[in-house]
């Protein structure tokens, strides 16, 4: 068996990514201010709270919507704060106002909370999701060597890498990725069909991605792999990176076509030109892959035997494939560039893309100037409440000295400002 080999590896983040913990959050556990939730330790909050008796009184009547609001107006201690994610939809701060201030709501404002480090608070994207990835792509190379068949598509693990005692796929090692702390945000989940109908879904924390901010996000990743023989071939670097490509680019392509290609859908297709835009300057030394939540049927089953379970009606199961979840609408979920820093790095000779790609340039031009527009707003804006807070700065400090002083100095001080006439 060769050697074991480390490599250095860089994780792009191309669209948001979602990797739940299985734990959702709701307002006793969070509050949104300024668009950013707060999570808050609701503990720690009690017992330094002031006002107690109140605050029992609440509880102990089981109006639980009255006491989130309560919670939500009067909560304001800053070491009772665990962690502080921006929201970047405007639909969760108006559901979450209405679960807060509309005693008829029945919604319950629950966030999808992000796998986190326990002891910092930091969300990360699990190892096993990516090496989950990675295997469903190598495991489509052997579909017809290792004669599997419809029956098999969610049971081909047996037939591709044998018994779980010699899996093979054990020579592939990758770690967790950790996000920077404000390296996730809150999205809305829309379900979205070629017929243009976008159904709300859940609120969901997500990891920043190139498509949101329009820079490169982008993490090392530790990957070590022993290359070891797999039906006849072997499975190192080079037949991984060859692996992914195969796999998931004509998934991306497929998606496009599908579901963003036409006039109705230009808000998708601008929100998504840095992702096109990396795929069509795709190196050798690169793939795409898609994980974590709503990465759709097509990038989790093996090509030529899916055979996806759906829900039944009419007692026949429901098609599938037909739509699309998007962050706020406009986001695909999952998408993330693998980047092997030390092999060799050359263009890929595809051309077949189903977007224009003077279209895509075009339309960087277009968000590089929306960029610079709101940017210099932003900077105005700054400055101008800047210049507000030291001048209300100086009022304060110019009326602690008044009051500090006795009248007669107050006489001298008001004659001597040139601002005060005869």
């Amino acid at each position: 068996m060769p050697s074991h080999e480390s490599y250095n590896v860089r994780l792009h983040i191309l669209s948001p990514i979602h990797i739940g913990s299985g734990q959702e959050l709701d307002p006793f556990s969070y509050v949104i201010r300024d668009n950013k939730l707060l999570i808050i330790d609701l503990t720690k909050w009690i017992e330094n709270y002031s006002d107690k008796e109140t605050l029992y009184q609440k509880m102990d009547s089981e109006d639980y919507i009255d006491l989130r609001n309560y919670i939500a107006k009067n909560f304001n201690d800053n070491n009772a704060v665990l962690s502080t994610i921006d929201v970047k939809s405007s639909e969760v701060v108006r559901t979450y106002k209405k679960a807060i201030y509309d005693k008829a709501s029945r919604n319950q404002s629950l966030i999808n909370f992000m796998t986190r480090n326990e002891i910092t608070k930091i969300p990360y994207l699990p190892g096993s999701s990516i090496k989950g990835a990675i295997r469903t792509a190598i495991a489509n190379r052997f579909v017809i060597s290792a004669n599997i068949k419809s029956s098999d598509s969610y049971n081909y693990n047996n037939k591709i890498f044998g018994k779980p005692t010699d899996d093979p796929m054990k020579y592939l090692k990758i770690s967790d990725v950790s996000l920077e702390k404000f390296g996730s945000v809150i999205f809305e989940a829309r379900e979205h069909s070629p017929k243009d109908k976008k159904t709300p879904k859940d609120s969901y924390e997500a990891a920043v991605s190139f498509c949101q901010i329009g820079t490169p996000v982008v993490y090392p990743l530790k990957i070590s792999l022993t290359p070891f023989p797999l039906h006849g071939k072997i499975v190192d670097t080079k037949f991984l990176i060859d692996s992914l490509h195969r796999f998931y680019m004509p998934k991306f392509i497929e998606e496009y076509e599908k579901f963003y290609k036409d006039e109705p859908y230009k808000d998708i297709r601008q929100a998504i030109t840095p992702l096109n835009m990396e795929a069509v300057r795709l190196r050798t030394n690169e793939a795409f892959v898609r994980i974590g939540h709503f990465s759709h049927v097509e990038c989790v089953t093996l090509d030529n035997v899916r055979s996806p379970k759906t829900r039944m009606k009419d007692g026949k199961p429901l098609p599938w494939g037909k739509t699309r979840t998007l962050a706020n609408g406009i986001y695909p979920f999952g998408w993330v560039k693998i980047e092997f820093v030390n092999l060799k790095s050359e263009p890929r000779l595809q051309t077949n893309w189903p977007f224009s790609i003077q279209e895509l340039e075009k339309n960087i031009q277009t968000k590089k100037e929306s960029i610079i527009k709101a940017r210099r707003a932003n900077e105005i804006a700054a400055k101008q409440a800047r210049e507000a807070e030291e001048k209300r700065f100086a009022e304060e400090k110019r009326k602690a000295a008044l009051e500090a002083m006795s009248p007669e100095e107050r006489d001298i001080t008001a004659i001597s400002n040139p601002e005060i006439t005869e």
